[in-house]
C-alpha cells in the first residue's frame, strides 16, 4: 500500500510539474484562444481578435497584451450583408497596450469575466463604420452597450477598481470611409466600475455621474445640412467637480478655414451630472464664455408671412431640456450677413456682452423669443456705423446697454453725419435739398416692452429722453425742387413707418435746432436757430389700436430763439385725420429787434437799426394745402434799412428805399387788439416748417405794413 501511495504521489507530482511546464509554455496560446473563442461566439463570428504579444503573471494576476486588434471579419460581414442582417454600425478597435493588474486570471479564462484592480487601455483607436445612409445615424442605447462590450471583449461581467483610457482616438465614418466624426486624444479615468449581463443602459451611464474624469483634445462633429462643421477643442468633463469645460468651439463653412463661430473658454459649473448623462437634461448653475466671434445669417421674411410670425427654435437633438441659473458671455464680435444680398457689407457689433441672471428653462420647441422674454438679462455692445444707400450719410450708433430686468435701454449717442461737405453736397445736387447733420446724445428708453419687440417686432416704450442737436442746411441758389411734398408732414411720416411704434412720453432736454440757408439774391447764409430746447412729446405712435384710444400727438416745447427771446409752443397733430390737419400755438417774450439781423440781412436784404419786440403770439390751424391763423406782433421804435449787394459780397444800404420803407412801416404797434388773421396757401413743393414760418412771417409783415 505504501508503495502504491508513493507511486501515486510521484505520478501526481510529475503531472503537476508537467502541467505547470505545459502552462508556462502554452498559457499565452490558451488565453489567446479562449478570448478569441469568446469574441467569435458572442458576435456570430462577425469579429475576430488578434494581438502581437503578451505577458501574463497568473500569480499576481497581471496581464499585458500588445497591439490588440478587434475587427470585423470581411467574409462574414459580406455574408451578413447578403441576408440583410448587417448591424447599424461595425467596429474596428486597435489598442497599443492593454494592461490588467490584480486580475482574476482563472475567471478570465473559464468564466469569460474580467475582474481587476486596474485596466489600462493605452492609445486605443476605435473606428465605427455606419453601414446605412451617408448621414450618421443616431447613437442609440444599444450602440452604447455594444461599444462597451467590444472595447473590453464582451465578457459576461467586467469589474475594475479603475479603468483608464490614455490617448484614445474615436472615428466615425460612412460606409465609403469618409470621416463624419473624429475625437482625438481621449483620456478617461473611471472608478469602481462594474458591468454584468444584468446591467442596463442607465446603469452603465450612471458611472459617468459618479467619479469619472474625461479630457479630449479635439472633437470634429459631422457636417450639417447647411454645409457647416463644428470643432470642439480641449474638452474636459469632471463628474466629481460637476463641471464641463471647452477651450474653444469653432464652426466652419465647407472648404473655408475662416471660422464663422469662434467661442473661447466655455465653462459649465454646478452641473447636475445625473440629469446631464442619464436624462439628457442640462441643469447647471452658470454657463460662462470668455467671448469670441459669432456670425449670424439672416433672410428676409418669405412671401405670405407676417411680421412677428418668425422665431428661431432651439435645436434639442443633444439636450432634451435645460435649466440654467445664469449665462455670461464675454466680449464677442457679432457679424450679421444678409443672405439675400451676398455682396452687401456685413453688419458688425464689437464687444458684445450678455448676462442672464434668472433661471432659464429650455424644453422641446422653446424659441429664442420665449427664452429671452422669460429671463432677466442685460446686453451691451460697442457702437456701430452704417452708410446710407445713397452714400450721403453715415448712421452712427454709440455704445449701448439693453437691460431686460429693468426694461431699460441706454445709448450713448446716435448721429446721422453727412459724408459730403456743404460745397460738395450742393455741387452734386440738381435742385434745392436739405442736408442734415443730426446728433442725439444720452438716449434713455424706460419701460421697454421686450416681449412685444421680439414677438411682434413692435417698439413699445413708456418714457424716452435725449438731447438733440439738429443742423439743417439748404442752398436756395439751386433750382427749386418741383416734386410735391404732400403727405410728408411729421405725423404723416410717422404713420408711414414700416415698424409699429408707441412711445407714451418723449422728453427732450437742452436741445438745439439750427437751420442755415444760402439766399438766392444775397448769396449769403442766414442762420435761424433755437437753443435750450426742452420739450415733452406724448402719444408718439402709428399703431391703429393706440390711435383709437387717443388720436392726438402732442408737443409742448420751450426754447431760446436766436439765444435771445424766450419761446413757448404747443403742437397738436390728429393721427386719424386724412388731410394733414395740425394746430400750433405759441408765444415769444420781448427781445431786442436788432438780434433779428442775422436772419433778415442775408435772407430778406434788410437791416433793423433799432427797435424792441415786446411779444409775438400766434395760433395756426392747417392742412395739406393751407394754413390760417391769428398773429399778434407787438413792438416799438422799429427802424429799418433796405440793403443791396455791393462789392466783395458786402451788403450796402439803399438810401431812398430805406427812407421809403421807414415811411411805410409803422414804428410802433403796442395795441394787443391789432392782431392779424392770416390765410396762407401752401407752396406744395415746400416743407411743413416752411408753411409754419411763412404764415407767422406774413402776419408780422402785415402788422408792420398796416393796410
Amino acid at each position: 500500500m505504501k508503495k502504491l501511495i508513493t507511486i501515486l504521489l510521484v505520478v501526481i507530482a510529475v503531472a503537476a510539474i508537467g502541467g505547470y511546464l505545459y502552462w508556462q509554455n502554452n498559457k499565452k496560446k490558451i488565453v489567446k484562444d479562449s478570448i478569441a473563442d469568446a469574441i467569435a461566439k458572442k458576435t456570430d463570428s462577425l469579429y475576430y481578435i488578434h494581438y502581437d504579444s503578451s505577458h501574463i503573471d497568473e500569480i499576481n494576476g497581471n496581464a499585458t497584451f500588445y497591439n490588440v486588434v478587434l475587427q470585423s471579419d470581411s467574409a462574414q460581414k459580406l455574408s451578413l450583408k447578403s441576408t440583410d442582417s448587417l448591424p447599424n454600425a461595425l467596429y474596428n478597435i486597435r489598442i497599443q497596450k492593454v494592461a490588467v493588474s490584480g486580475a482574476d486570471i482563472v475567471g478570465l479564462m473559464s468564466k469569460a469575466t474580467v475582474s481587476a484592480r486596474k485596466i489600462l487601455l493605452l492609445k486605443p483607436t476605435i473606428l465605427i463604420i455606419n453601414t446605412g445612409a451617408d448621414q450618421p445615424k443616431p447613437f442609440t442605447k444599444n450602440d452604447t452597450l455594444e461599444l462597451y462590450q467590444k472595447i473590453l471583449g464582451k465578457f459576461a461581467s467586467i469589474k475594475a477598481d479603475t479603468i483608464q483610457v490614455s490617448e484614445g482616438t474615436l472615428m466615425i465614418t460612412n460606409k465609403l470611409g469618409n470621416p463624419q466624426t473624429t475625437v482625438e486624444k481621449i483620456n478617461i479615468t473611471l472608478k469602481n466600475f462594474l458591468v454584468d449581463n444584468t446591467k442596463n443602459y442607465e446603469s452603465i451611464l450612471s458611472y459617468f455621474v459618479k467619479d469619472i474624469h474625461v479630457t479630449v483634445d479635439n472633437i470634429q462633429l459631422p457636417e450639417s445640412k447647411n454645409k457647416n462643421r463644428i470643432n470642439l477643442e480641449k474638452v474636459e468633463y469632471n463628474a466629481n467637480k460637476r463641471s464641463l469645460q471647452i477651450k474653444a468651439i469653432r464652426q466652419y463653412q465647407l472648404n473655408n478655414m475662416d471660422p464663422v463661430i469662434d467661442l473661447k473658454n466655455i465653462l459649465i459649473s454646478d452641473l447636475n451630472t445625473n440629469s446631464f448623462i442619464i436624462q439628457q437634461r442640462l441643469v447647471a448653475g452658470q454657463i460662462s464664455c470668455e467671448g469670441g466671434l459669432i456670425t449670424i445669417y439672416v433672410k428676409k421674411n418669405q412671401a405670405g408671412t407676417k411680421a412677428g410670425e418668425q422665431s428661431i427654435e432651439l435645436a434639442t437633438d443633444m439636450i432634451d431640456q435645460a435649466q440654467i441659473a445664469g449665462i455670461h458671455l464675454g466680449k464677442t464680435k457679432v457679424i450679421i450677413i444678409d443672405k439675400d444680398e451676398p455682396g452687401k457689407k456685413p453688419f458688425a457689433l464689437s464687444n458684445v456682452r450678455f448676462d442672464a441672471k434668472k433661471n432659464l428653462k429650455i424644453t422641446e420647441g422653446t424659441t429664442i423669443n420665449s427664452l429671452i422674454n422669460n429671463s432677466a438679462w442685460e446686453l451691451s455692445a460697442n457702437g456701430f456705423s452704417i452708410t446710407t444707400k445713397d452714400k450721403l450719410y453715415k448712421l452712427n450708433v454709440g455704445d449701448f446697454i439693453i437691460n431686460n430686468a429693468t426694461s431699460q435701454v441706454k445709448i450713448k449717442q446716435v448721429s446721422l453725419k453727412p459724408m459730403l461737405t456743404e460745397a460738395e453736397f450742393v455741387k452734386q445736387s440738381k435742385h434745392q435739398n436739405d442736408q442734415y447733420n443730426l446728433v442725439f446724445n444720452n438716449l434713455i428708453f424706460s419701460g421697454v416692452n421686450t416681449k412685444r419687440l421680439l414677438s411682434n417686432q413692435e417698439l413699445e416704450v413708456e418714457l424716452a429722453s435725449f438731447q438733440p442737436i439738429i443742423k439743417i442746411f439748404n442752398d436756395r441758389t439751386l433750382p427749386p425742387d418741383s416734386s410735391s411734398k404732400i403727405g410728408k408732414y411729421p405725423q404723416q411720416s410717422l404713420l408711414k413707418m414700416i415698424y409699429p411704434i408707441y412711445i407714451h412720453t418723449v422728453q427732450i432736454k437742452n436741445g438745439t435746432v439750427s437751420y442755415r440757408e444760402k439766399a438766392l439774391k444775397s448769396e449769403l447764409t442766414g442762420n435761424v436757430f433755437f437753443s435750450h430746447i426742452n420739450a415733452t412729446l406724448s402719444n408718439f405712435t402709428n399703431i391703429p389700436e393706440r390711435i383709437k384710444q387717443s388720436n392726438l400727438l402732442k408737443l409742448h416745447a420751450t426754447a431760446k430763439f436766436l439765444d435771445a427771446g424766450d419761446l413757448e409752443t404747443d403742437w397738436q397733430f390728429p393721427l386719424n385725420a386724412g388731410n394733414g390737419a395740425f394746430v400750433i400755438k405759441g408765444k415769444m417774450a420781448e427781445m431786442n429787434a436788432v438780434t433779428l439781423n442775422s436772419i433778415i440781412e442775408p435772407l430778406a436784404m434788410a437791416s433793423i437799426q433799432e427797435g424792441k419786440i415786446n411779444a409775438v403770439t400766434f395760433a395756426i390751424e392747417g392742412t395739406d394745402t393751407k394754413a390760417t391763423g391769428d398773429i399778434l406782433f407787438l413792438y416799438q421804435n422799429l427802424k429799418m434799412d433796405v440793403l443791396k449787394k455791393g462789392d466783395e459780397e458786402e451788403l450796402k444800404k439803399k438810401g431812398l428805399l430805406s427812407l421809403l420803407a421807414n415811411t411805410l412801416i409803422k414804428n410802433d404797434n403796442t395795441n394787443a387788439a391789432n392782431n392779424k388773421t392770416i390765410q396762407y396757401e401752401r407752396d406744395l413743393n415746400k416743407s411743413f416748417f416752411n408753411l409754419v414760418w411763412k404764415t407767422v412771417f406774413t402776419g408780422a409783415k402785415n402788422t408792420a405794413l398796416g393796410k
